[in-house]
């Protein structure tokens, strides 16, 4: 008799659950996958797609050795990681958010820039939401204070950094003369696109990715709520397990825990975040650090929170006089229209180096003539 299979067991129930939802409750089913969509389109799409072109270009130009270097003494003295390369993509994850950041730390990881554990590291250090969800999307339009979403920044990154020590004082993860990378070089692969072409190919695949999992996720949460006729307690933390833009707002409407459970929504990062990391990261770069980081992660971006809230005078007040129902706009211009004026910096500067050697090739052919 053939043994059963736990996890296929629960892949099969899971696969009924999400038949049901669909079968019996269509009204809300399609309203998550419409909210999903919206999302895609006036949220996740402007400010993500310009910024996973941005990367690549980055990673493959000059940039990548000293755009990074303010946060050169967190890669070295930190997380021991000697490559000026390193600090560069912890900014990158740090302002592109988890998407970015799995997909920067892996492009690294395959150019043989970064070692297994450094990039596990990395991971561990650079997974987080990107400032212009935390400040602008839930600190001033779902907790109605920008000042408040500044504190929820400031205790993500600092938790990071100090889980990424804990991590690796725990593990004793020492740098050591470990075989780099499959490929050892900065060439791409076979039969893959560099520059310009190939960023955007790899844009437009992530993207892909990222919505597919927003869409489906918040059809699973709009549905799964209606099921299950929750509270606004119960409602919060099935968000905040499934989606992190659901489990924020979710949040930010419990009257007198709103930033504390914004700041546990952003921390704990949602199973949808998870298989995205998972989705975006290379095969050969495991995913359990992250997951093993996130209680500890949890306890202390809880306490940096509360501690910054002290030093900022009059932010606490938010809390207390939030509206009983808040209402979130999705569009993200501001952060957009900046990413896309650095990506066509980039552009005009790859440019003009590609004008220059043709002129010093047409030189060198006059000269030989």
């Amino acid at each position: 008799m053939k043994k059963l299979d736990g996890k296929g067991l629960a892949l099969d129930a899971a696969a009924l659950g999400i038949l049901f939802l669909l079968t019996c409750l269509p009204g809300p089913s399609a309203k998550g996958v419409l909210d999903g969509l919206k999302s895609c389109v006036f949220q996740v799409i402007p400010a993500l797609f310009p910024f996973f072109v941005v990367t690549g270009l980055i990673l493959e130009s000059p940039l990548a050795e000293w755009l990074g270097l303010a946060l050169y003494p967190v890669t070295r003295l930190g997380l021991g990681i000697r490559q000026r390369r390193a600090a560069t993509v912890l900014l990158l994850c740090w302002l592109g958010g988890f998407a970015v950041a799995a997909s920067v730390i892996s492009q690294a990881y395959r150019q043989g820039a970064l070692e297994r554990r450094q990039a596990m590291l990395l991971l561990v250090c650079g997974v987080g939401s990107s400032p212009a969800f935390v400040v602008n999307t839930v600190g001033l339009l779902m907790l109605g204070s920008a000042p408040l979403g500044v504190c929820l920044l400031g205790a993500m990154l600092v938790a990071n950094m100090c889980t990424a020590l804990a991590f690796r004082l725990m593990l004793a993860l020492r740098l050591e003369k470990a075989s780099p990378a499959p490929s050892g070089t900065n060439a791409p692969a076979a039969g893959e696109a560099a520059g310009l072409v190939g960023s955007i190919q790899n844009a437009v695949h992530s993207m892909l990715i990222v919505c597919g999992f927003v869409v489906f996720f918040r059809f699973l949460c709009e549905a799964a709520a209606q099921a299950l006729s929750l509270d606004a307690a119960g409602f919060y933390v099935l968000c905040a397990g499934l989606e992190v833009t659901s489990g924020c707002a979710a949040g930010a409407a419990l009257p007198g825990y709103a930033a504390l459970a914004c700041c546990a929504a952003l921390s704990v990062q949602s199973l949808s975040v998870f298989l995205q990391v998972r989705a975006l990261l290379c095969p050969e770069l495991p995913l359990w650090p992250l997951a093993a980081a996130r209680p500890l992660h949890l306890a202390l971006s809880l306490c940096f929170f509360r501690l910054f809230l002290h030093w900022l005078p009059g932010a606490a007040d938010v809390i207390s006089t939030l509206a009983p129902r808040v209402i979130c706009r999705t569009r993200t211009a501001p952060d957009a229209a900046l990413v896309l004026f650095a990506f066509c910096c980039l552009v005009l500067f790859r440019l003009e180096r590609s004008a220059r050697r043709m002129q010093q090739g047409v030189k060198q052919q006059s000269h030989r003539v």
